[in-house]
């Protein structure tokens, strides 16, 4: 069977499905068939009315956009536009409470049909509604490094209480707790036989062998069992100071068997006071194993593969967590409260709390981040196929928001709440039936979505050997001949075999390094058939589709200026124009003036006048605005129109019946008249034609006058310079001799304290003072 390839663009407006769908246009693109033609948009349609094309023309004008199908005769029975839809599988009403029963809908609906027809998206409306008392199951990893040792303490006491506290929110709460450390190998921890049975630097201190991650209890609802299992921990310790929290929680997210997960709101609490080591970090112990994402605990819970497989990286504990639809809540301490939140910005549903010094506040920290965390309720499409896009309409607050995902914060318990969702398909699949979910984060309830897809046409029409195609040489379906082998045409009118084809292909070429129909057309039975335009009035003819109407120069946006017709790709110009793109009038009576072409200062082009000389201007080149005898010529009419001075003042309305304006200042690029009216001042002015034989003139409002010198400023300025000079010289000589004064002292300070005088005493010096005793009170 010989295919015929058709090369038509066909811009039109669409139907749609959705009424508030945009017009679109439709393209159809390597059309043979019906289906060819759905597949080349959401806005194309088919005819499959019989004789539906012309003479000349290929059946690929039947794809088009239903107003062009119908424009041009094809009944509305006739016209082939399968569009997309949506039905509701399973729909079980939203409940308002957990607290009394095990199922709680949220989410409405739960199962649905989407039919797409690609390039057009379907929607469709989904509800959502907070029950109040949703069941939690809440684990509770902790960090126990040595510098946890306090905090230790505090968690052995709070399983009565966060049941407790959590209990006044639902019902059905588990608890569960598990502990971690870091991989056991150095640089991590130290390998040494003393260090690995006692990792902490107190030796009076109980102190457990280090380990990456071990699972201490299944959820439960008994506070005691909670805190027996917590009160057995023991811390550890280990050398460097990020932890091996991302190893811990990955797993704690995969072996939901080992945990306890149940089908509704997961909680993992996570506490530490130090940082974490990511994927790439193993390579210091030479582990180059990627993180496979599987559970490996051992029977007793414990995390022993450490050594084997590197940390996983954020982008892969984050999508594990999504899976498994767990949120988790950061209980860190304040020196790494910010690294924690930058974290949580690439983890969805997460929340970070800062954690006091000895985790006195957690149950605080716990109900706090569940409240923000449940209050905010995301739809994420997951398993979504590919060439299938998903996006949402939220309306949250009586505001509409499209997003790739429905977010709605601060809802309220028993609030509904709407989302709408639009599913597209960029073409037709090779799997005719695929589904893919709507999940809520956070919660368990979830949206499973069929989709098939409306890429076939039926048409009702098939018939073999139809009589149709020049009497049973082809088979009919949708409207058009698919022609047998030895067949070919729009009716199988046309015998090929073997060099019959091609010696009719060479009909279509001019020469044999043409393509065929000059690539604008198909050759049909040794004939070329120009393709059809969207537009009417444009054309592609010529033996071998060489010519169009619509390819010529435009001059002002216009085909041929609007003063020609295009024929075969050159514009053919009316009487009295000339030119590539005849945009040239031939009369030449508007450059004239003054009986000479543009003044004899520039050429006329177009009938217009391009100025050769600069200082000329005007349609003309009659106007020179720098030409000194003309702006002495215009002189005493712009000076009895702008200052009433001047020899023509007292006459000036008669002898200058001209119009004028006053400006402040011109632009710099324009050009003036300077003149001189005195010995002192100068005019500076402007003049144009106007359109009544007149003048007008532009006359700037002051007059440029030489400003004689200001003789007291210049001897004020003189005198006070010299006396400012003056005095900046007795200063610096002032502070001169200062200086030089004490750097003179300083060194007759220095000499007199060095030198060395002699302590003797002189042998005749008599002292100036007498002592008398009073013999009488010798003995006292």
């Amino acid at each position: 069977m010989w295919l015929r390839v058709a090369w038509v663009a066909v811009l039109c407006l669409a139907s749609s499905a959705d009424a508030n769908v945009p017009a679109a246009k439709c393209v159809p693109k390597n059309v043979v068939t019906c289906s060819d033609c759905l597949a080349s948009g959401g806005y194309c349609a088919w005819c499959r009315t019989l004789n539906f094309t012309r003479d000349g023309e290929l059946d690929s004008v039947r794809c088009a956009s239903v107003e062009a199908l119908k424009a041009r005769g094809c009944e509305a029975n006739d016209i082939m536009n399968p569009m997309g839809s949506f039905s509701v599988l399973q729909n079980e009403p939203l409940t308002s409470t957990g607290m009394q029963s095990e199922t709680v809908v949220q989410l409405s609906p739960q199962k649905v049909h989407v039919k797409l027809r690609p390039g057009i998206p379907t929607k469709f409306d989904i509800k959502f509604k907070r029950a109040e008392g949703y069941p939690i199951d809440l684990y509770y990893l902790m960090d126990l490094s040595y510098s946890m040792n306090d905090d230790l303490e505090n968690v052995k006491k709070l399983g009565s209480q966060l049941l407790q506290s959590l209990g006044k929110i639902t019902k059905g709460v588990k608890i569960g707790f598990g502990a971690f450390v870091d991989k056991t190998v150095l640089p991590y921890v130290s390998t040494s036989p003393e260090h690995l049975e006692h990792p902490c630097t107190e030796k009076n201190v109980r102190c457990s062998r280090p380990f990456a991650y071990k699972h201490v209890l299944t959820l439960t609802d008994k506070s005691a069992i909670f805190e027996k299992k917590v009160g057995d921990q023991i811390i550890s310790g280990n050398l460097d100071t990020p932890e091996g929290g991302f190893d811990a929680m990955l797993q704690a997210a995969v072996c939901g068997d080992k945990i306890g997960w149940r089908n509704n709101t997961r909680l993992l609490v996570f506490t530490s006071d130090a940082g974490f080591h990511f994927a790439g970090d193993g390579k210091l112990a030479g582990i180059v194993t990627p993180n496979d994402g599987n559970c490996h605990l051992d029977s007793d819970g414990e995390y022993k593969d450490n050594i084997h497989y590197d940390y996983p990286s954020v982008g892969q504990l984050a999508q594990k967590l999504s899976e498994n639809n767990i949120q988790p809540i950061f209980a860190v301490t304040k020196s790494v409260v910010n690294i924690y939140r930058e974290l949580s910005q690439l983890i969805p549903k997460s929340a970070v709390g800062e954690l006091s010094g000895d985790s006195s506040n957690v149950i605080q920290l716990i109900t706090s981040a569940y409240n923000n965390l449940s209050s905010k309720i995301i739809l994420e499409p997951s398993r979504v196929p590919e060439g299938v896009s998903v996006s949402f309409v939220s309306h949250c607050n009586n505001k509409e928001k499209e997003t790739q995902k429905g977010v709605c914060s601060e809802v309220k318990i028993g609030t509904e709440i709407l989302f709408t969702v639009a599913v597209l398909a960029k073409e037709c699949p090779k799997d005719t039936e695929v589904e893919f979910e709507i999940r809520s984060l956070g919660f368990q309830e979830k949206l499973s979505v069929k989709l098939s897809f409306e890429c076939q046409c039926n048409c009702n029409d098939s018939t073999k050997n139809a009589p149709y195609c020049s009497n049973g040489n082809g088979n009919l379906e949708c409207g058009v001949c698919s022609c047998h082998q030895d067949r070919i045409g729009r009716l199988c009118d046309c015998r090929a075999k073997g060099g019959d084809t091609i010696a009719l292909e060479a009909q279509c070429r001019p020469d044999n390094s043409s393509q065929l129909c000059s690539g604008q057309g198909d050759c049909v039975c040794g004939k070329c058939v120009c393709n059809v335009r969207a537009d009417p009035q444009e054309k592609v003819d010529g033996k071998y589709c060489h010519c169009n109407n619509f390819n010529c120069e435009r001059y002002d946006n216009k085909l041929c200026g609007g003063n020609g017709e295009c024929v075969c790709g050159k514009c053919q110009c009316f009487p009295g124009f000339h030119g590539d793109r005849c945009e040239c009038p031939l009369a030449t009576d508007g450059c004239v003036y003054n009986n000479r072409t543009c003044n004899g200062q520039g050429v006329c082009k177009c009938n217009k006048c391009q100025c050769t000389n600069s200082s000329y201007s005007g349609s003309t080149c009659e106007v020179c605005l720098t030409c000194t005898e003309q702006c002495e010529q215009h002189k005493e009419c712009a000076q009895c129109l702008g200052f009433k001075d001047g020899m023509k003042k007292d006459s000036c309305d008669i002898l200058c019946p001209h119009t004028h304006n006053m400006v402040q200042n011109f632009e710099v690029h324009d050009k003036q008249c300077v003149v001189k009216v005195n010995a002192e001042c100068n005019m500076v002015y402007r003049y144009s034609d106007t359109p009544q034989g007149k003048l007008h003139f532009t006359i700037k409002d002051k007059l440029e006058c030489r400003v004689p010198p200001n003789v007291a400023a210049i001897v004020g300025g003189s005198v006070g310079g010299i006396l400012i000079i003056g005095i900046v010289l007795l200063l610096l000589w002032k502070s001169y001799i200062t200086w030089k004064d004490k750097k003179d002292f300083a060194r007759f300070e220095k000499e007199r304290h060095n030198a060395k005088w002699n302590d003797g005493v002189n042998p005749i010096y008599k002292s100036a003072t007498t002592t008398v005793v009073n013999p009488r009170f010798a003995k006292n």
